[in-house]
Order: C-alpha cells, then structure tokens, then sequence
C-alpha cells in the first residue's frame, strides 16, 4: 500500500513538473525593443537619450547569410527631459514594445554630458536591472545622437560592429577601451583617473572613427588628446601590441610596422626630490631603407639611435602635459604611494620626469 501511495505521489509531481511549469511572464522577442546603442547628449538643462533599437528580423540575420536584410536595419528614438530617468520612461511610453535597455553594447555621451553629471548618469544606467557592467563607454566628437542615428552599411547591427572595432588588438594604436564598471570604479576610489575613447562620424566612408582620448580629473572633463598622443598614452599603459610607427631621420619618414611596448614605471627617490622613472623595451620591423640610405650596419644603428631619441621626447611631453592637466590616467598615483609620497595630487605636477626607451629590429639580429 505504502509503495502504491509513494508511485501515485511521484506520477503527481512529474506530472505537474512537466505540464504546469513555464516562463509565465516571459516577453516574446517580437514584443521586446532591444537597446543595442545609447546616447546622452546635453541641451541646455535637458538630457537627450537616444536609442539604437535593431528590427527583430534584422537582429535574426546578423549570423545569417541566407536571408535578404531588410532596411532600415534599425530604429533611432530619441527623447528629451530633465532627467535620465524620465527619459528612460519616455522611452516607453512611445514604443508599443518592452524596452529591454540591458541589451546595451555601446554607450555614448557627447562633450557636454562629459563636462558635466556623467558619473550620475552612468551610475544610473550601472545599476539598471541586466545592464552588463562590461559595456563600452565612449565620448562623440559632436553629439551622441548623430552616432546613434548613422545608419553604416555594414552586414551587422552597427552597435556590435563598434564593440569588434573597440576591442581589436590592431585597432588599439590611437582609441583603447573602458567598461563601465571600470570608468565608475576610477572615480569613486581616485587610484586612476578615468579617460573616453573619442567616436567620431566618417561620413566619407559611411563608417565610425575611433581615434582620440578625452581625460578627466576625477569626473572633471580636463582635456583631449589627438590621435598621435593617444598612441604615446597607449605605449604608458601597455596596451599597443601591434600597431606601425614613423620617425624622421634626415628628413625622410621610416615606417615601422608591428611596434610593441613594454613600459615599466617606478618613483627613484633622491635626498633633493623624487623623480617619475619610465622605461620603456620597444621592437618593431623596418619596413624599408629609403633612398639615400646605404645597407649597412651604420644606417641601421641610425634608425636605431633616432627611434630612441624620438620616442623618448614624445613620452616625455605626453607625461608632462598630463601633470601640466594635473590628470592621472595612467597611474603614477599608485607607485607614488608606494614611494611614502603623501598629497599626491599636489607632488605629481612638479615631480620631474626621466624617460629611457631601449628599440630592438624584429628582423635583424641584436646587436643592431
């Protein structure tokens, strides 16, 4: 009787397992407007969000070759008010669909918004339920919702296509990416100062370009850097593995290709005054010997010496206008503090500043 009772008991609890289980408060995907890319633009007393919502049978073909994609690949709104939240809400009230803004890739906030409220917003948008703490933060050269608005021709959604672009190892040379999570963590506890990549239209080519860096003091926006410093800020923080590089020797330009970087960074401390020590191990392929130069050990040994010499004056300046900004993005706060040097802040902009750089061939032998 008792097994009888135990077999009735599990035919009852399989049955209900099987047949009364669900997602009962799922969304469909046809009824979810999933945010791919967001804007923040400041008007005025205003925030401007804008979205960049893929059509769902678009968002199906981005791994699909057998299907005609249909235009437009996807739709921009865009709302405006005093605040993020409300715009978030404004966003809902005029798509019949499910904003699912956890979906968000890409965030991009204009100059306005990064002089001013960033970190409150970003916050905001940290802690929204799904919102992937990874999601790349970058800074529009104008405005961010003429990012979100170009439509590039590309095989898949433009928001992924900025991501894959951000994050290839070829393409850090003149933009290097953050995550949100770490934009906010270097303001609340001050170790780094944080920095955004500059995006900027290239309407050309119907495409993004991604070169440039904006730097900040805390969350105070304090300046911008152009590509060639870019590159320089990338060699700080070891973040160039491949990229190419011209020097001038007598008038002429030699082009190397493949430069990578090895930067170390340590405080020497003198009786008179502490000084910023950086040295930097750099290789990189000769890619010709130009007109003019014979094929000999001298002219290698040249090169050599004047890609030495160039390089140690680009870092040099590049150090001492971030001291000249008074902003840390790449981190001598931390080897200061090792150091025992206190006020930091105060310290770092009349520390002085030794840079050595050490250059090897990848395709010769080396001696040269």
């Amino acid at each position: 009787m008792k097994s009888r009772k135990y077999c009735r008991l599990v035919l009852i609890s399989l049955f209900l397992m099987v047949f009364m289980s669900g997602c009962w408060d799922i969304i469909p995907v046809e009824d979810r407007a999933l945010v791919i890319v967001l804007g923040l633009d400041k008007d005025g007393g205003n925030i401007r969000l804008s979205v960049q919502v893929p059509t769902i049978k678009n968002l199906i073909q981005t791994a699909s070759t057998f299907t005609d994609r249909q235009k437009p690949i996807f739709k921009p709104f865009a709302v405006e008010s005093p605040s993020l939240l409300e715009d978030i809400q404004q966003l809902e009230d005029r798509v019949f669909q499910s904003m699912i803004i956890g979906t968000v890739k890409i965030i991009i906030v204009s100059p306005r918004m990064a002089g001013a409220d960033l970190l409150d917003n970003l916050t905001i948008l940290l802690r929204q339920p799904m919102v992937s703490f990874q999601t790349l933060v970058l800074c529009a050269d104008n405005r961010a919702d003429e990012i979100v608005r170009l439509e590039a021709p590309f095989d898949i959604q433009p928001g992924l296509i900025i991501g894959k672009q951000q994050l290839s190892a070829l393409k850090m040379a003149r933009s290097f990416p953050i995550r949100l999570w770490d934009f906010v963590a270097r303001v609340d506890n001050g170790s780094t100062d944080p920095f955004l990549p500059l995006i900027k239209v290239d309407a050309e080519n119907k495409s993004y370009l991604l070169e440039g860096i904006k730097v900040f003091q805390r969350d105070k926006l304090v300046g911008t850097l152009g590509p060639d410093e870019s590159y320089l800020f990338g060699v700080l923080i070891n973040k160039i593995e491949e990229a190419y590089k011209e020097i001038n020797v007598n008038e002429k330009k030699i082009g190397f290709s493949k430069m990578a970087y090895k930067t170390k960074i340590r405080i020497k401390k003198h009786q008179q005054q502490n000084r910023i020590q950086v040295e930097v191990d750099t290789l990189g392929t000769l890619l010709q010997i130009p007109k003019g130069f014979p094929d000999r050990v001298e002219t290698y040994r040249l090169f050599k010496k004047e890609t030495e010499k160039q390089l140690k004056r680009e870092i040099l300046a590049i150090v001492r206008r971030f001291q000249r900004l008074n902003t840390d993005p790449v981190g001598f706060r931390r080897h200061m503090e090792i150091a025992g040097i206190k006020n930091w802040r105060e310290v770092y902009p009349r520390m002085p500043v030794d840079v050595q750089v050490h250059f090897t061939f990848r395709n010769f032998s080396p001696a040269f």
